[in-house]
């Protein structure tokens, strides 16, 4: 997701700008790492790879929960400030995903944002947009051209967290943490 790298390095180097320090940011502690590294490794090892032996209900179960693990996370570390805007934007993901077994994606949006390919039917993580869809306003809508990328309202709220979260910690004068 271009668009997360953006707004995380844009955040950090404006707070750097304003009297920040790279220093700072990197002192954050955060609790439970294992959590967000787990689930991290989860979703990538998942959705890129798809043995033969695990269903697509299964893999579906592993995003479902590898979000979850995410979730707790930011919920743990919740005194940091954007946490609760990232956490939001995930559960809107796992709930649009776990409603519909896929993320829904807007052809029309894929078109705008001129994106590479939308859906196809093998895809487990995505699916097109259609009149079964449920909360399909939560799905992949939001056409990012700049990026060639299609974005949900959750990622949205995800990247503006992160956003709030990298620029706080790289103002801050004092390292935060538990």
């Amino acid at each position: 997701m271009l668009p997360l790298v953006i707004i995380g390095v844009g955040a950090a180097l404006v707070a750097r700008a304003r009297g920040g320090s790279f220093e700072a940011l990197a002192a954050t502690e955060f609790r439970v790492v294992g959590l967000l590294a787990g689930g991290l490794a989860l979703q990538v090892v998942f959705t890129s790879w798809h043995p033969e032996w695990i269903s697509d209900r299964m893999t579906l179960a592993i995003i479902v929960w590898s979000n979850a693990a995410v979730i707790l996370f930011i919920v743990l570390n919740r005194r940091f400030p954007g946490t609760m805007l990232m956490a939001a934007g995930l559960a809107l993901n796992i709930l649009v995903i776990a409603a519909n077994g896929a993320m829904p994606v807007s052809e029309r949006a894929v078109e705008v944002a001129k994106a590479p390919r939308a859906p196809n039917e093998a895809s487990i993580e995505h699916e097109i947009l259609g009149p079964h869809t449920v909360l399909g306003w939560l799905g992949d809508v939001v056409p990012i051209p700049r990026g060639r990328e299609v974005l949900s309202i959750g990622d949205l709220l995800l990247i503006a967290g992160i956003g709030r979260l990298v620029y706080v910690q790289t103002r801050a004068r004092t390292p935060s943490g538990w």
